[in-house]
């Protein structure tokens, strides 16, 4: 039995799957009425609804209104869902752009040639429809490195392969068979593109309503693991991409441990906005200077962290020291010119067992040191000198406990 395609019936599924997305379109507007996409949506479904309802009146109609206006009104619909997607991806709208192919299609039937001509009008329907398919595709695909969304490819996908099948229209036109023959029948393959066509946009629309979940998914992401002042990692995403670092090096690693100087200063005498510019103007400044295989964060009010793989001591003092060298000759706060210094601990390890709060212990305690030597210098945690410090705060106690009854009489008994 031969498979045969009725065109009518393809074009009234079409027009209602349209007809049913518009609506659900212009339903979720209605409650999100600053939704520009969704306006675009609800404009764009509507013009090319209203189109194909003239078109399939063309037996009953004139032939410039049913296939002139109606076919243009189906042009301006994909032009709108071009501008749809273009403010999905934050770009400017363009009210000419997206109305140019329509307005051509008018224009062409002032031509006589090309009123006679179903051939010709065919081609042109062709080559004024892909554009605006492939513009479509190119916006998504442009958006991908600012926005990685999973769905974007499928989306791409969709409108890339619908623009390429418009553009098929012109050379089957013009060397196969009009899409219409003169006694009102199809061409078969007219009736294959019209259904290859209306899968494309239901799979476009759908793409286009994923990417909007995905781009929620990870704003929401985003927000529950980036600290919303400086845009850094927080203390949970630090915590858990360190951990992770710490475990595929085997504990090869060095930590740092920022505390700026004075911050507490800076707040009370200049206010908490200047205190938050001087934190924004730092993270920025250690960012841009370090590779992507870094995890820098910031864990607490004016303290961040830093861990550097497979890096020994040495080297994590000369990048801390570089690190302390750029931020030194910083000034924040606009006309009173505040100078911004910051301490740094290291600690590091080679121990694949270590775990990552031992390394904030050490890089603590070498931050206190920093501090405590006049702030706006680097130290690393070594336990050696750590206990010779140790040792030496501990004298005067010893000296003192000399002297003491108890200690004299336990000296006494222990001979």
């Amino acid at each position: 039995m031969e498979l045969t395609l009725h065109l009518p019936t393809i074009l009234v599924v079409h027009g209602m799957a349209t007809l049913i997305s518009t609506l659900l379109c212009a339903y979720m507007w209605a409650r999100e009425r600053p939704n520009v996409v969704l306006a675009m949506l609800v404009l764009a479904g509507a013009s090319t609804c209203a189109g194909m309802a003239l078109h399939g009146c063309r037996t009953i109609l004139p032939l410039p209104l049913a296939s002139g206006v109606g076919l243009g009104l189906a042009i301006l619909g994909a032009g709108l869902y071009w501008q749809a997607v273009a403010a999905f991806e934050g770009r400017d709208l363009s009210k000419l752009k997206s109305g140019a192919g329509g307005v051509i299609w008018l224009f062409c039937w002032l031509v006589p040639a090309f009123q006679d001509s179903v051939a010709l009008r065919g081609a042109v329907l062709g080559l004024l429809i892909a554009p605006y398919c492939l513009l479509t595709a190119r916006d998504i695909w442009r958006g991908r490195i600012a926005e990685p969304l999973p769905s974007r490819t499928l989306a791409v996908v969709a409108n890339a392969m619908r623009g390429l099948v418009w553009f098929l229209v012109l050379p089957l036109s013009l060397l196969i068979a009009p899409p219409y023959a003169a006694d009102g029948g199809n061409a078969h393959w007219f009736a294959l593109v019209a259904l290859i066509n209306s899968l494309l946009i239901v799979l476009s629309l759908i793409s286009l309503l994923i990417l909007a979940k995905e781009r929620d998914e990870r704003r929401y992401r985003l927000a529950s693991e980036r600290d919303p002042l400086t845009n850094l990692a927080n203390r949970r995403t630090f915590v858990m991409t360190a951990q992770s670092i710490l475990a595929r090096e085997e504990g090869k690693a060095a930590l740092l441990l920022f505390d700026l100087d004075h911050f507490k200063h800076i707040n009370d005498t200049h206010g908490h906005a200047t205190g938050d510019q001087v934190l924004r103007a730092f993270s920025r400044a250690i960012e841009k200077r370090m590779p992507k295989s870094w995890i820098f964060a910031r864990i607490g009010g004016e303290e961040f962290a830093c861990l550097l793989p497979r890096a020994n001591g040495a080297q994590g003092l000369a990048i801390a020291e570089n690190f302390r060298q750029a931020i030194a000759g910083m000034h924040e706060g606009g006309a009173t010119h505040i100078p911004i210094t910051v301490s740094i601990g290291v600690s590091t390890s080679s121990d694949p067992s270590v775990q990552l709060d031992t390394l904030l212990a050490e890089a603590d305690a070498a931050l206190y040191k920093a501090k405590a030597d006049g702030r706006n210098c680097v130290r690393l945690h070594d336990p050696v000198v750590m206990v010779e410090r140790a040792s030496l705060q501990l004298e005067p106690f010893k000296v003192a406990m000399h002297g003491h009854p108890v200690a004299r009489t336990r000296r006494r008994g222990s001979v």
